[in-house]
Parts: structure tokens; C-alpha cells; sequence
């Protein structure tokens, strides 16, 4: 008898992905990464109503944090996994959020001429799918991308992030050997097969002093799999252990986005927008190259790019010069970092890192841009008239800045409608982290986004609210860690073991996270608020005698 196919085609499905917010797909983000370009973006302005497709999304944990900062928007995710669609409504159904939808679908059936697609009146705005295009089959990918250019309105956004060559190529060792052994892994017991293998593929590399063939042409491999001995079984799992794992070349995925009426737009990693930052030698080489496709590769072979964050569109309107302008002058942003952080000497040079090398900045152009942020959020229009700038250069500068996490995107009045409920889910969040779930982030509704949170962090956050000082606070931390069984890692990547280094990293990440975060927090409206309890009517109260019901 013929082995019937499985409902998941290949892909991991053993256990739950890794549940992480991502910047980058935000509406916020993708419209300025459109306007970048030149590109109509595919709201008029900040607080506009919208719809927003996740395709693969997951847990959901992204998407609810999304729905929760933009209350404006319609959001709909699409996931093939029981269990990550369970989550996901669960977590939306927890915080209160009603304008979030989470399907469990297959993208073959969504991709059949008789689907009813939920979303499709009017077209999405935004649709996205982070890193799922080269983890599946190819045709779940192709099914990917007909659903994607099918649910997008005219000139809306695709996001469209995947494993890219040549970056992957060293790594491609480590699946190939690796894809021998995972078709004997029970479910659930393929963690320490992914140690075993980078342990095997590391004797392969020979001697640092005097590597072997294979390791003298992977010079990177050996730090490559250093990686693997710290990250989550689950992440480990859903980027490895598939059957489509295959990384595209960038040429590859255009052709196939092509054949669904997609054109590359741009990139949602700022720095990559802007040909004119690359170094002199590949900068010349890219400029003479007429066509698109041939210029990305080009930076790509001479980056080693292993990730790429694609923006696509189903038609473009392209805007003119002061259409342009127009668009960009109400634009505002606000202080993420405070500008010592920066600027600690007003002569000092200020680095950004790309994917080709770091970038300096002059510190007599960025210098008025930040004070002028620090005072009070600021409009680009407002920045043009305060910093003598040039519009192209000034969006080259706030462009850096926004990829640093020196600045975010000012919502405005916006904000405001999503703070109680913002506040309402990182509670949520906060208790769950403290419990030690796997989420990491927590949202700021001023700026539409989130902070890095982790679970020592959410520990000490509870110790601070509590009052506790030291050396009461390190000695609850540490023994709350140890409850929820998370380990303290050093700087160089090692556990500490000895109570003294344990209880000096907390109070060292306790004063940083009091310095910058919290602070952080409560300037942009992020501070969780802890759920009402509910108050019985006065007839009740009388009648019945009964307190109120605790908190859920």
C-alpha cells in the first residue's frame, strides 16, 4: 500500500516553534521601508485602518502583540500546526484582543481555485511570512506565494524573509550530515542529535592551527556551530530538521515570485536600501549593473548573506520627488536610546553595523537629529528645518538610527487607544515570562513595537515592583530562577555556577534593567497593569455577601 502523505509535507511538526516578535513587520516599519524606495506606501497615515495577513504564524505570539498595538487594524494568521493556531487563540482570547483571527489552513488548500479565502475582500495591506519560504516543500512554497500575491490589494506589501546563499552554504554541511540521523529521532528526542552532529562535523574542520580541506574552505563553520549548543531544541528543530530545507539564491526566489505577478520592491533591513553605503570597490561594481536581480546577487556573493527580508509588491506606484516629500514630512520618531548612549563626546564617531561593514556616522550631522528627538518626538518635517539637512540624507541618517534601536516610529494619537490594552498583555506577558515561557519580548505602544525581555529580566522586574532591595532581590531572583529551572549564562557564553557570579549577574542586569528598560517603559506606556478585579453591583454585594472574584 502506498504511504499516504502527511498532513505537515515534511516540515517539522514534532514540537512548537520558538515564539519571538520580530520589528520588522510591523506596519510602521514596512511602510517607511516602502517610502524608502520611492513607493506609495499602503496606508495615508499613521492610525489608518488596515488589514494584515501572517502566513506561517506560528504560536502566534507576534501577531497578538501586533493586534495589540495597532487596535486600528484587522489581523488574520494562518498556521498548519494544531497546536501553535491553540496558542495562539488562547494567548488573543487572554489579553481581550477581538480584532485577531487565527486559522488552522493548509496553504495547498488556500491555494485551490474553490478557497474561500476570509480575508480577500478588498485585499490585504500587508502579508507576511517570516522565514517560512525555504524551511517547506517546494510546492507548499509555491502554494505560499499564490496565496500571498492572492490576498494582497493592489500595490500592498508582501514581507517575504528566507535562508539565502552563499551564507548558508557552510551550515548546509551541518544539515546535510545532520538530515542522516533525524528520521530515527523519536519525536521530542532529537535535541541532543543536533550537539552530536556539530560535535562530529567540528573533528571534520581538523585543527584551528591546521585545519583540514573541508575546514580551510569553511573558515566561519567553527564559530557557525557554536551556535548550536545554545539555542533552543525547538528553534534547532524548525530550522534544520525539514524535509524542503533549501536555501534560495536571491535570483531563484525573484524568478518564483515573479511567476505570481511579485516584484522585488526592496529590503526591510534599512541599511540595505541605500547602494550608496556600500564600500567603494562593490558600490561600483553594483551602480553598473542595470539589472536588479544581478545587483542583489552581486551584494549578496560579496556579503555572504545568509538571511534576506524581502518586500515585494503586486504593482508598484511609484511617487514623485515631492509626492515624496509630502509623504515623508509627517513621519514622526521618538528616543528609544538615550542620546549619551550615542553621543557620550560630541566628537565621537557613531558605528552602525550592515551587512557590509560597519558605517560611520558624523557626529556633527547626527548630533542636532538626536537632541532634537530627545527634546520631544519629532516629525521628519521638523527635523528638516531644525538640522540642516537634505531630505535623502536625513532619511539615510533616521534610516540607521531606526535600525540600531536608537529611535522608533511616534504613533501619536494612535497610541493612546492601544495603551490600556498594551498594558493589559504584557501583564500577561510578564506572568508568563516569570513562569518561564519562551516569550521574549514586551510591547511599547508609543512606538508601535517591543523590547527584548527576558526571563531573568521578568524576575527582577518582579523583585523591583515588590520593593525588595539587596541582597534580598538577588537571593529571590536566583531562587526563582532556579524553580523554573533557567540557567545564568556568563558573557562568554558559559553557565555560572558559583553563587557569588550567580548573585552578581543579577544585581548587575537589576541595575541596568532599572537604568534603561524600566524607565523605558513607563515613557512609552508599556508598564503591564494588572487586570481589574471585577466589582459585584450593589444589590448583589448586599444580597449575596461575596467578595469580588480574584484576578484570572
Amino acid at each position: 500500500m502506498a504511504q499516504q502523505p502527511s498532513w505537515d509535507h515534511g516540515y517539522h511538526s514534532s514540537s512548537s516553534y520558538t515564539s519571538a516578535f520580530y520589528r520588522e513587520l510591523t506596519p510602521s516599519w514596512l511602510d517607511f521601508a516602502a517610502l524608502v524606495k520611492g513607493q506609495l506606501p499602503p496606508r495615508e497615515s499613521e492610525g489608518e485602518p488596515f488589514v494584515f495577513l501572517d502566513l506561517g504564524c506560528g504560536t502566534g505570539f507576534s501577531l497578538v502583540v501586533l493586534a495589540s498595538l495597532y487596535p486600528e487594524g484587522r489581523f488574520y494568521g494562518v498556521d498548519f500546526h494544531p497546536d501553535h493556531v491553540a496558542h495562539g487563540l488562547d494567548l488573543a482570547r487572554r489579553a481581550g484582543l477581538k480584532n485577531i483571527e487565527i486559522l488552522e489552513a493548509d496553504f495547498l488548500e488556500l491555494a485551490a481555485p474553490d478557497a474561500v479565502l476570509p480575508w480577500a475582500a478588498g485585499g490585504c495591506h500587508y502579508v507576511v511570512a517570516h522565514g517560512i519560504a525555504t524551511w517547506v516543500t517546494a510546492p507548499v512554497q509555491a502554494a505560499l506565494l499564490a496565496v500571498a500575491a492572492a490576498s494582497l490589494r493592489p500595490a500592498g506589501l508582501f514581507y517575504c524573509s528566507y535562508n539565502t546563499y552563499p551564507g548558508w552554504l557552510a551550515r548546509s554541511c551541518f544539515q546535510q550530515l545532520l538530515a542522516l540521523d533525524l528520521p530515527a529521532a523519536h519525536p521530542g528526542g532529537s535535541g541532543p542529535r543536533f550537539h552530536d552532529t556539530a560535535r562530529l562535523l567540528h573533528q571534520l574542520l581538523g585543527d584551528e592551527a591546521q585545519p583540514s580541506p573541508f575546514g580551510a574552505s569553511y573558515p566561519s563553520l567553527r564559530r557557525e556551530l557554536q551556535s548550536v549548543e545554545f539555542a533552543p531544541v525547538d528553534y534547532l528543530c524548525g530550522e534544520y530538521a525539514n524535509e524542503g530545507w533549501a536555501p534560495l539564491y536571491v535570483t531563484e526566489m525573484f524568478a518564483r515570485c515573479k511567476a505570481h505577478k511579485l516584484s522585488f520592491l526592496g529590503s526591510a533591513t534599512y541599511s540595505e536600501s541605500f547602494l550608496e553605503l556600500l564600500p567603494p570597490p562593490l558600490r561600483d561594481l553594483v551602480l553598473q549593473e542595470p539589472r536588479i536581480e544581478a545587483r542583489e546577487l552581486l551584494i549578496d556573493l560579496a556579503t555572504n548573506k545568509a538571511f534576506r527580508r524581502d518586500l515585494l509588491t503586486k504593482g508598484q506606484v511609484r511617487l514623485t520627488h515631492q509626492e515624496w516629500l509630502e509623504r515623508l514630512r509627517p513621519v514622526s520618531f521618538q528616543l528609544l536610546q538615550p542620546q549619551e548612549a550615542w553621543l557620550a563626546n560630541p566628537s565621537d564617531t557613531l558605528h552602525f553595523r550592515a551587512c557590509f561593514g560597519e558605517i560611520q556616522g558624523d557626529p556633527q550631522a547626527y548630533g542636532p537629529v538626536l537632541s532634537a528627538i530627545s527634546a520631544a518626538p519629532s516629525s521628519l518635517h521638523s527635523l528638516l528645518s531644525a538640522c540642516q539637512q537634505s531630505p535623502g540624507e536625513l532619511v539615510v541618517m533616521l534610516s540607521l538610527l531606526l535600525e540600531a534601536g536608537g529611535i522608533g516610529f511616534d504613533r501619536g494619537p494612535a497610541a493612546a487607544k492601544a495603551a490600556a490594552q498594551v498594558q493589559r498583555l504584557n501583564q500577561l506577558l510578564l506572568g508568563r515570562i516569570q513562569e518561564g515561557r519562551s516569550y521574549t519580548q514586551l510591547a511599547l505602544p508609543a512606538v508601535g513595537s517591543a523590547i527584548p525581555f527576558s526571563v531573568l529580566e521578568a524576575l527582577i522586574y518582579r523583585a523591583q515592583r515588590e520593593q525588595l532591595e539587596e541582597p534580598m532581590l538577588s537571593s529571590c531572583v536566583l531562587l526563582w530562577l532556579k524553580e523554573t529551572n533557567v540557567q545564568l549564562i556568563g558573557d562568554g557564553h558559559q553557565v555560572i555556577l558559583e553563587a557569588p557570579a550567580q548573585l552578581l549577574k543579577i544585581q548587575e542586569i537589576a541595575a541596568i534593567l532599572k537604568a534603561t528598560k524600566v524607565p523605558l517603559l513607563e515613557r512609552l506606556g508599556g508598564v503591564p497593569t494588572p487586570t481589574p478585579r471585577l466589582k459585584a453591583s450593589r444589590s448583589t454585594r448586599s444580597r449575596n455577601r461575596a467578595p469580588a472574584p480574584p484576578e484570572s
